[in-house]
């Protein structure tokens, strides 16, 4: 009966280590990142580490499932095609991606350059334009309580605004109604 406490124990130890590293990572990163990009991304093992998470975090965004979407965009001096993996909510006629790491992000200045980009949400392909710096009350309101306080946490409240193009909400009505039917 004790050794069924003793590893009761270390299990929750395990959980409550394991959750405290995620929260680190969700929220103390960006705040940090934000500040210190340059330096950090000098550093082997850091930049090893982000690397891997965002592969891992790629191969998983824009499914049926996740939460997250997958931004495709265009580099402003390259014209290579690149994938970012971005917490997304929908939002009036578009979506709203937050700007984690502030509006000096590679994907922030290539999609302003651009003006267009991809979204691969829940399953489906959005083409984007007219992208907005928004932040204030209205567009956190528009996340989930609990994304709202990771949010509020990790000192986010910029948000990009993405229209969805005009011409693919009318014709194409399935991609618009699981728009609609994914909002919440």
């Amino acid at each position: 009966m004790r050794s069924d406490t003793r590893a009761g124990g270390r299990v929750g130890m395990i959980v409550a280590a394991t959750a405290g590293v995620a929260l680190a990572w969700l929220v103390v990163l960006p705040r940090v990142f934000r500040r210190n990009r340059d330096r950090m991304l000098k550093i082997g093992p850091f930049k090893k580490a982000i690397t891997k998470y965002n592969d891992m975090a790629r191969n998983i965004s824009g499914s049926p499932r996740s939460s997250w979407g997958l931004l495709t965009h265009v580099g402003r001096r390259s014209g290579l095609s690149y994938q970012t993996s971005l917490g997304t909510c929908t939002y009036g006629d578009g979506f709203l991606l937050p700007l984690g790491y502030g509006p000096h992000s590679d994907w922030y200045r290539n999609l302003m350059a651009a003006g267009t980009g991809t979204l691969t949400w829940k399953g489906h392909n959005f083409q984007l334009e007219r992208p907005e710096l928004i932040s204030g009350p209205d567009a956190m309101q528009a996340w989930r309580m609990t994304e709202r306080i990771l949010l509020r946490l990790a000192g986010i409240h910029d948000f990009v605004w993405l229209h969805a193009v005009t011409d693919q909400a009318e014709a194409s009505p399935p991609d618009e109604s699981a728009l609609e039917h994914t909002s919440r």
